[in-house]
């Protein structure tokens, strides 16, 4: 490890305040250039021009540009997994899981504005080999979701019979673009936006009377 490597670790160890609030002035300030501008053509260069410092400066806190996308975005990530789960894990029923695990989503969306988007748009592709923490976190959210469908499915409260991943990837597909839309002082509130979605889906998930029988052609 070099001498700047060395000094970065003892300053995160100590958490040193001036330290820790400068690193998160530099991350707030790399979230709403990769969601402007994208990762790829951000630079340190970049963002310390936006800070009105040098590179060396953002060099003395990330060791590259990849361990600050990773840290612009872990904290988002955090904390709608671990929401996701204690809502998969209540005593609540299907439907209302999903009614909360959408709006949950939603409201992270806008709180986490742009850092959680910057990780829709830039850091899905995490895998493992790079960030093992991010990546099993992407999957507790699946797994959350998932477990949800296969709940309602087993009691009755939604239709059975179709593949439940598939409406899982449905789900976080149509989800997930409100990245290329949504901001949170927007026309519709974040929960205006998750009863529309949780009306949509909802419609499609809950169990129909027998469709009437069609008459055949004569």
């Amino acid at each position: 490890m070099s001498s700047l490597g060395k000094r970065r670790v003892a300053a995160l160890k100590q958490d040193d305040l001036a330290y820790t609030a400068r690193r998160r002035e530099i991350i707030d300030c790399a979230a709403l250039l990769f969601r402007s501008n994208g990762y790829a053509a951000t630079t340190f260069k970049d963002i310390a021009a936006k800070l009105h410092t040098d590179r060396a400066t953002i060099y003395y806190y990330f060791a590259s540009k990849r361990d600050l996308l990773l840290d612009v975005v872990r904290d988002a990530v955090v904390s709608v997994s671990v929401s996701a789960q204690q809502i998969s894990n209540s005593t609540d029923t299907p439907t209302i899981k999903l009614q909360n695990i959408i709006a949950s989503l939603l409201n992270s969306y806008a709180k986490n504005y742009p850092h959680q988007f910057v990780y829709i748009q830039e850091g899905m592709a995490v895998n493992k080999e790079q960030d093992e923490q991010l990546y099993q976190l992407g999957k507790i959210y699946e797994q959350s979701l998932t477990k949800i469908i296969e709940d309602g499915m087993a009691d009755g409260s939604f239709l059975s019979g179709k593949d439940p991943k598939v409406i899982v990837y449905g789900l976080l597909g149509a989800l997930n673009w409100t990245n290329r839309w949504m901001v949170p002082d927007g026309r519709m509130s974040p929960e205006e936006i998750a009863t529309t979605f949780s009306a949509l889906f909802l419609d499609g998930l809950l169990p129909r009377a027998d469709a009437p029988v069609r008459k055949k052609r004569r």
